[in-house]
Formats: structure tokens, C-alpha cells, sequence
């Protein structure tokens, strides 16, 4: 193409910048024109002003569309030299959401199933770079087809681009995918020799897996080959042009070891683990001579020679592939080789003396998940201060490691030595860190001091280094602490700690001029609370005076907790302080401030009745013990399991919160037990309430539970006489229990959703002194819900023997009946089969997931949803206001706003389906749910307003929410 060559060379000759624009902009014209007659144009002509336009954009301008629609029109010509042109320009030029994209679609089937490789490579290529839902829709199953069907008589260098593109289009739609079908054919293509085919495989496999679509064992059919693979690879067994700075691929070894760790270590049989020791120890006990080290750093004025480029190079291949392998052992825990987790220790401990920081944040960040397996304890406590030194590090990310690293290497035995060395960073450490460090110490104080008095001595010592940096879910713990929990130490203990918490409050407060807002709520709470704990050399003057400093200063927020404490401590002493009280709070009255207005108005009216007010204003009950189990400040921290195989949504999530932890109010994405909820305490500014506990973590719980609140929405009767209806009731609201009850059959059910995604787990438990047999399950499909199953229920059961059966349901779109689950069996030989016609627990409400709005949105939403689109249902209330909370935010998994109280309710959430939005095909429907409760005492009358955008869906959950709300 000499014309292709010339505008080349005349570009090259260009002297200046705009004299290289004037010449591109001339050609582009010419083009242009040519282009508008195309009759006129031949399939060579086509081809090289794509070339140019392609050349051009390769320099960073502007063509527009120019010249796709005859990108488009050479992909189908039957000239090699001229298809190349096509595809390659549309595979640059146009992006994956383009119209013009379904117009190659044809020619994309017909190239990849014309039996020339070429042509096929070049089509798969297109389809891997563009991606795309329109590829995704139309050429997903002719590019399986190409894997299942047509594997033999295809090479290896077709094989190996079909997987690219299957793992680029099942990103977009992973719905194609079938374990059952695909686990064998994954498994045959790694037993191939081909190093390339088995990059892209393992590829393939690990986007799988990183999905997180199916659990990791429906795929274990892959396990021995990828073992068998990895051993090969170890032994030295790779092609020469696939070393890498003499490591044999260690891209593929990498992926392989990576695929591993997803696996659970129940998986591999007791052959498997023996080869993988064996893997492991081969790759770790490699002697330190033949490893190469990282390179020095050249010194000032001095460039990099290329021997240290080569030495850096294979230093990283050789080190990826060692990290990777300490993660499998990692993963392994207790099965991997003794010895070869000391050597791992041990070279972790060299890393940390590296010249290169990449070395030595990935040995610290390694040996942190190692420390999680206390038995390495013994191997990883010599290195501590070096760890510590590394706390001084200029790069924040090295100091954010080892921080994880002392906080897992954390014990009862030096955890006050570590705690004493991060309070004395922590006052010169910079703002990024100080958040996590508050975070970890306040954790690691709780956890292991023996005198909790020296927890809350560490919170004030935080206060006092770096007052900034303490959130108020921190000072929230320590209340809970300081109030104490079910079942916890004895009342008189508990009064030591709240007299020396209230002690340090009241120091603090009275010695401070300007304390720092947080103190002051944290002071003003724990004076108010407790204050009349204290000494009696303390007056209830001084109290008074400590709190009434500050006032000026605090925020509004801090101002109301101040107010309520002041009056808190009136309380405790009437006679001494009601003149200085009231005469405050008849100040506050002309605030400007009209929440702290009202607040005053209301508590002088207490004051006036010292019943009333004693009444009101009384000590705040123990928090349940599952607060105590369950602390939020320990669910913000990310990714604290020893596993580092983590799937794409758990990374996207752990991607909106910098550093180790999540925001404050946030929680791990797959919390189900109500942990996001950082705050369990009432409002410390207003009058106290019983605070209401976590929701039960299954019906077992809820059984045992003493009180109405702890017992979650519906209070199951854990008896065999309930009703098949009783039990599928319970389970429409909570997590897990009871499915089927029998003398031989028993049936316990356990399910966790996601967004439009369920899994549901039923063990089948024989109850009996015989065997069962003839058990037979089947489930109807249905055309609102997609329906899989990982296992098979077994034939038959022997006495006390129990068998798990996993199903998996999607909401396609919404439904009233749910799908129904088919279970058969036989007593005894010979005898008729038992039939239970029963009801999967997936109704639409679990499909919901909670959406916190504002109530000003929940108002201006709900006015626009009317017509068809709202359902407003009577009745006699069912469930008293008190209970509203569990049912909606429990039961039918909504955000209740906090504005909801016992005359009204306010609810939001959205049901999600896994049905494409036709409007952006890249995301599946959703859709809002909002709900308002109105409760009429007089006549235990409850008024319940349904209003969504789909009115089946307006049905279907108001015929749900009157089941379990309203009488008759």
C-alpha cells in the first residue's frame, strides 16, 4: 500500500506539531470524501484508508465516526489482508456498547465455525477486545460450542482465544454457565500440554471463580488437573520459550496456585493435600542461592545497567510465584507440612529486611494472614520489632501492613507492649493511618485487657493523642462496655468500672479548657449515666460545673447529650442542683437551636414531677449478649479471614473505603446479622430506652430467647407439633430453622440471599431407629425464578445419618407463589410412599434489600407512586407498633427510617431481579419499595400503604406483609 507508506513518511517529516495536524487534517478530508461515494471504492481502497484513519487515531486524533461503517464492510470480505483491516479497526475503534457492533455480529459466527484458523483467530480476537452484552447475547453459546463440542478437532491456538473471549463475555453475562456442563470440559483442558492454552484457561477459570456465582465446590472437578499442572510446572517440566528470566511461566504457576485457595480445604482428599505439601515445599525450600535478590537501588546520579534490569525481573517472577504459594499453605491451615510453614516463616522474616518495598509490604501483608494460625506465633514473635520499625516507614502502605501484622500477632501475653508502642505512634502518626490505628487498639484494649478499666483508659488516651480520629462508633463501644452485657460480671464489678469510667470522665472534663467534641460526648454520656457513682468528695456542684464549661463549645448534637446528662445528674440529686438545672434549661428555651429548644421545654416539664422524672431518666438495662459477641468496631476492619481468594463484588466493596477498614456505618458486604448497624445504643440525647436487640442467627436462637425483642419477628413454637404452614411461615422471616417435622423425617433449612440470588441448604436428618429409602426430590421450575441444584439428595438414609441438598433460586421477575419443593419417601420396604407437597421459603421479600433514604425523599417518591402502583390494605393489627421494627427490617429486609414511631412506620427498600434492564443491558431491574404503616390504638386498627413502579410487585409483597401484620 504505497499511499499508506507516503502519508507515513510524511508525517515522520513533519517539523513541528501543527505542521503534523495540518497534514493529518488534509488526509482526513480526502478520506472523508472518498468515502462518501463508496460505490466508486474497491475492497484494496477500503482497506487503506482504514489503515490511515487507523494510524491517524494511533496518534491521539480525532476521527469520529469516520470510516466504521467500512470497517464494518471489510470484516465480511473473503480477503484475508482486507478482513485483518476490519477487524482490527473495529476492535479500536468501536466501543462495546455501539449499534454498529451487532453488525459484525454475522460475520463473527460465520469466520469463527469456517474451519480457517486464521480467520477465526482474528474474529475471537475482535470479541475478546470489544466484549460487550450485544457479544455476550449473540455469540456466547457458538463460542462455547467451540470448547464443549468441537474441542478435538480444534488446536490449541484457537482453543486458547476462545477461553479469553468466553471469560470476557462471561463478565458480562455469567448466566451461560452450568457447573455440571462445563466442570468435566474445564478439567480436560488442563490436562492439555500446551503452556498458552493453559494461561487461558486458568484465566477463564479464576474469572469464574472471582465471580462468585456458583460456591467454589461445583467446580472441584478442576482441582487434581490443576494440581497435576502446577507439580508438572514445578518439576521443571516447560517448554523453554515459556521461562521467564529462567522461571518456568510463573504467570500460569501464579493462577494455578491462585485457584487453589478458593477451593475449601475440605475439597482435596487426603493424595491431593500429600502432592500439594510436596508442591508447596519444593517451591519454598528452593535453596536462598538460586533465588535472586532484589537489586539495589542505584545511587544517586547512577543509571539502572541492564544486568539489573534482568536481576529485578526475574526476582519478581520468583517471588510472585512464592507469595502465591504461601497463601495456598496459609489456606491450608492445619494440613500443610509443619516444617514448610516454618520455612515460610522464616523467609517472610528476610523479606522484611528487603531493599525492594514491594518485597517487604508483601511479606509483611503475608505473614499477617500467617499469623492468623496461633501456632505460627512461636516462628513470627522474633521479628517484632522489626515489624514495629516499619510502623516509621515514609510509605503508608508498608506501615498499614504492619500495623495488620501487630494486630494479628496480638495475644494475651504481649498485647500490652504492642498497645503501649501503637498509643505512642499513634500521636505522631499522620491523618490517613490514625483512624485504623484508633480502630485496632481500641479492638485489641477490648479484647485482651484483663482489667477492662484499662480499655476504657486507652480510649481517653486516644482522646487526649488524636481526639480527630476517633469516630463515634468507638466511643459507642465503650458505653456498651462501660453498661455492661447480659451475663456478664457481677453488679458490684460492674459498678467498679462504671465509678472509675465516670472518675476519668469527670477528670477530663474538669481539667480540659477546650475538650475536643468527641470527648466531650463520650464525658457528658458516661458523667450523666454514672456520675452518681462517684466519690462523694466529688459534689453534685462540681459534676454539674464539669459538664456546664463545655457547653458553648459542643456541637449540637453534643449540646442535647450535655443538656440530658446535666439533668440526668438532677436526678441523682434533687435538693442540691434543681435551682442551677432548671435555671439552665430555662436558658436553653430562647436557643436559637429549635431541637435543643424542645429538648429543654420537655425536660423542664419533667423536672416539675420527680417520679416522672426518676421514671424516665432511668440507668440503662445491660446491652444482650449478642452485642457483646458481635463488635461493630470489628466488622469494619476488611478482609481479617487467613483466605485471600476473594470474589469481584467483595473487592468492589472493600474499593469505596481506603486503607484496612471500612467507613464508619459500614460494614462487610455480606454481613447478615445486622452488624452494619454500628450504633446500637439509644440516643444519648434523648430520654432513655431499653435499646433493642440484634436479630436472632437462627430459630433455634429465637426459641431460647427471654424476651419479646430478642425472640426476632414472628416467636417460633420449636415444638414437632408445628404445622408444615407454621414452619414455611417462620422461615419466609427469618434465616434458618426447622423446614419439616416427623418421627422419621426431618428436615432443617438454612438460606442466605444476595441481592437476586439465593441459596438454600436443606439437611435431611433420619430421626428414626430404621433407614429410609426411596427419597426423591423434585422442583418444578417455574417462569418467575431460575432454580439450580448443586447436590443430590441420596436414595436412602441409615438411622441418624443426614444428607445436605443445595439449590440456588434467582427472582427473574416478581411472584405471590413461590416454587414449590416435591419430597418422596418410603418408611419402610414395600410400603406406599410418604408425600410432602411442600413450598420453597424463597418469597418475593428476599429479594429485597434495604435502601436508607431521607424522609424528605421518602415523601417526595411516595407522592409520584399512586394509581395501580399502590395497594392500601385494613384490618385489626396482628402485630403490635413495637413489633414493626423486627417485621421490617428483620422480616422483609428494609430500611425503616428512623422518623417511624408507634403511631406511624416508614419503610424503603428494593426488590432485585436478575432480568437485564432492557434500557442498559450491562444491569439487571430493580425495583423500589416503599411502605407506610398507620396504627389506630383505640381501635387496634393498622392502616398498611404498599406503593412500588410495578404494581405485581405493589401485590405480591402487600399480600405478604398483611399475612404476618394483620388478623383475618
Amino acid at each position: 500500500m504505497k499511499g499508506l507508506q507516503v502519508f507515513i513518511a510524511d508525517i515522520r517529516n513533519c517539523q513541528t506539531k501543527e505542521q503534523e495536524r495540518q497534514r493529518v487534517d488534509k488526509e482526513l478530508s480526502k478520506i472523508r470524501q472518498k468515502f462518501a461515494t463508496p460505490k466508486t471504492l474497491s475492497g484494496y481502497d477500503r482497506k487503506k484508508y482504514v489503515w490511515k484513519l487507523l494510524y491517524a487515531y494511533m496518534l491521539g486524533y480525532e476521527i469520529d465516526d469516520t470510516g466504521h461503517f467500512q470497517a464494518v464492510e471489510l470484516c465480511s470480505s473473503p480477503k484475508f489482508s482486507e478482513k485483518t483491516a476490519g477487524y482490527l479497526a473495529t476492535s479500536l475503534l468501536l466501543a462495546d456498547n455501539n449499534d454498529m457492533v451487532r453488525m459484525i455480529v454475522n460475520s463473527v459466527k460465520t469466520d469463527i465455525s469456517s474451519g480457517n484458523e486464521h480467520m477465526a483467530a482474528l474474529a475471537l480476537n475482535t470479541v475478546a477486545n470489544i466484549g460487550g452484552p450485544e457479544f455476550a447475547d449473540n455469540l456466547f453459546t457458538d463460542i462455547s460450542r467451540m470448547i464443549l463440542a468441537q474441542s478435538n478437532a480444534l488446536s490449541p491456538y484457537i482453543k486458547r482465544k476462545a477461553c479469553i473471549c468466553l471469560l470476557r463475555l462471561y463478565r458480562k453475562e455469567n448466566d451461560g454457565l452450568q457447573p455440571e456442563v462445563w466442570s468435566a470440559k474445564l478439567a480436560a483442558l488442563f490436562n492439555e500440554q500446551d503452556i498458552g492454552l493453559l494461561t487461558s484457561a486458568s484465566g477463564f477459570m479464576l474469572g469464574i471463580l472471582e465471580m462468585g456465582k456458583f460456591p467454589a465446590p461445583a467446580w472441584s472437578g478442576v482441582v487434581a488437573p490443576v494440581c497435576q499442572s502446577l507439580a508438572n510446572l514445578v518439576q521443571g517440566i516447560c517448554p523453554e520459550h515459556y521461562e521467564y528470566y529462567h522461571v518456568p511461566a510463573p504467570w500460569l504457576q501464579s493462577k494455578m496456585l491462585r485457584i487453589l485457595q478458593f477451593f475449601p480445604v475440605t475439597t482435596f482428599d487426603a493424595e491431593l493435600l500429600h502432592r500439594l505439601n510436596l508442591i508447596l515445599q519444593s517451591i519454598l525450600a528452593k535453596p536462598s542461592s538460586q533465588r535472586s535478590p532484589a537489586p539495589l537501588p542505584p545511587g544517586p546520579g547512577k543509571r539502572r545497567t541492564k544486568v539489573d534490569a534482568e536481576r529485578q525481573n526475574r526476582s519478581n517472577a520468583e517471588h510472585a510465584v512464592l507469595f502465591e504459594a504461601m497463601n495456598l499453605m496459609i489456606h491450608l491451615e492445619d494440613t500443610a507440612d509443619p516444617e514448610t510453614t516454618k520455612t515460610a516463616a522464616g523467609l517472610l522474616g528476610i523479606f522484611l529486611s528487603s531493599t525492594d518495598p514491594n518485597i517487604r509490604y508483601l511479606g509483611l501483608e503475608t505473614m499477617a494472614r500467617l499469623a492468623s494460625n496461633l501456632s505460627t506465633h512461636e516462628y513470627l514473635d522474633r521479628y517484632k520489632n522489626q515489624i514495629l520499625d516499619k510502623m516509621h516507614e515514609t510509605d503508608i502502605s508498608i506501615r498499614r501492613q504492619a500495623l495488620n501484622l501487630l494486630y494479628a500477632l496480638c495475644r494475651p501475653e504481649n498485647w500490652q507492649q504492642i498497645v503501649d508502642q501503637l498509643l505512642e505512634i499513634l500521636g505522631s502518626s499522620d491523618n490517613l493511618l490514625q483512624e485504623e490505628l484508633v480502630l485496632k487498639i481500641a479492638i485489641l484494649a477490648e479484647k485482651n485487657a484483663k482489667n477492662i478499666g484499662w480499655y476504657v483508659d486507652v480510649v481517653f488516651k486516644m482522646l487526649e493523642s488524636a481526639p480527630d480520629a476517633v469516630s463515634d462508633d468507638v466511643w459507642y463501644r465503650v458505653v456498651q462496655v462501660v453498661t455492661g452485657f447480659e451475663d456478664g460480671p457481677s453488679e458490684a464489678e460492674q459498678n467498679a468500672l462504671r465509678r472509675h469510667a465516670a472518675s476519668k470522665a469527670y477528670q477530663n472534663l474538669s481539667s480540659q479548657r477546650a475538650a475536643h467534641d468527641t470527648l466531650l460526648r463520650l464525658g457528658a454520656y458516661l458523667m450523666g449515666e454514672f456520675g452518681h457513682l462517684l466519690p462523694q468528695s466529688v459534689t453534685p456542684r462540681a459534676k454539674f460545673e464539669a459538664l456546664h464549661r463545655h457547653f458553648q463549645r459542643g456541637s449540637p448534637q453534643t449540646k442535647a447529650i450535655l443538656l440530658l446528662a446535666a439533668v440526668k445528674i438532677l436526678n441523682a440529686n434533687h435538693d442540691a442542683l434543681k435551682g442551677e438545672v432548671v435555671c439552665f434549661l430555662r436558658e436553653i428555651q430562647d436557643s436559637a437551636d429549635v431541637e435543643l429548644q424542645q429538648r429543654a421545654v420537655e425536660l423542664l416539664q419533667l423536672c416539675k414531677d420527680e417520679d416522672n422524672l426518676d421514671q424516665v431518666l432511668r440507668p440503662m438495662p445491660p446491652y444482650a449478649e449478642s452485642v457483646q459477641k458481635n463488635n461493630p468496631l470489628v466488622q469494619r476492619l476488611k478482609f481479617s479471614a487467613k483466605n485471600r481468594a476473594h470474589t469481584r463484588a467483595e473487592l468492589e466493596e472493600a474499593a469505596k473505603s481506603e486503607g484496612g477498614m471500612y467507613k464508619p456505618g459500614r460494614g462487610k458486604a455480606d454481613s447478615t446479622d445486622g452488624a452494619q448497624k454500628i450504633m446500637e445504643l439509644p440516643d444519648p440525647g434523648r430520654p432513655s430506652k431499653p435499646a433493642a436487640a440484634s436479630p436472632p442467627k437462627d430459630a433455634s436462637a429465637s426459641e431460647s430467647s427471654d424476651s419479646e425483642e430478642d425472640a426476632g419477628p414472628v416467636q417460633s413454637n420449636g415444638t414437632g407439633a408445628a404445622t408444615p404452614k407454621d414452619l414455611w411461615s417462620q422461615l419466609c422471616i427469618t434465616p434458618q430453622g426447622r423446614f419439616y417435622t416427623s418421627p422419621q423425617l426431618v428436615m432443617e433449612l438454612k438460606q442466605e440471599y444476595n441481592a437476586a440470588t439465593g441459596r438454600l441448604t436443606i439437611v435431611f436428618i433420619n430421626s428414626a431407629k430404621a433407614p429410609i429409602g426411596n427419597i426423591r426430590v423434585h422442583i418444578p421450575q417455574v417462569d418467575t425464578m431460575r432454580i439450580q441444584t448443586f447436590s443430590e439428595v441420596p436414595s436412602s438414609l441409615k438411622p441418624g445419618e443426614q444428607a445436605s441438598h443445595l439449590v440456588q433460586v434467582q427472582c427473574l421477575r416478581p411472584f405471590l407463589q413461590p416454587a414449590k419443593y416435591l419430597v418422596e419417601y418410603c418408611t419402610a420396604p414395600g410400603a406406599p410412599p410418604q408425600q410432602l407437597p411442600m413450598l420453597l421459603p424463597a418469597v418475593v421479600t428476599k429479594f429485597i434489600t434495604p435502601a436508607q433514604v431521607q424522609m424528605a425523599q421518602f415523601r417526595q417518591f411516595f407522592d409520584t407512586l399512586t394509581g395501580p402502583r399502590e395497594l392500601v390494605l385494613d384490618g385489626q393489627a396482628k402485630a403490635q407498633p413495637k413489633e414493626w421494627l423486627n417485621y421490617l427490617g428483620k422480616g422483609f429486609n428494609m430500611f425503616v427510617l428512623p422518623e417511624s414511631g408507634p403511631t406511624a412506620a416508614f419503610a424503603a427498600g428494593t426488590l432485585n431481579t436478575a432480568t437485564p434492564d432492557p434500557a442498559q443491558p450491562e444491569k439487571m431491574m430493580t425495583v423500589p419499595v416503599l411502605v407506610r404503616l398507620q396504627y389506630d390504638s383505640g381501635r387496634n386498627f393498622v392502616r398498611l400503604i404498599v406503593r412500588t413502579q410495578h404494581p405485581e410487585v405493589t401485590n405480591a409483597l402487600a399480600k405478604i406483609m398483611q399475612t404476618y401484620l394483620m388478623s383475618g
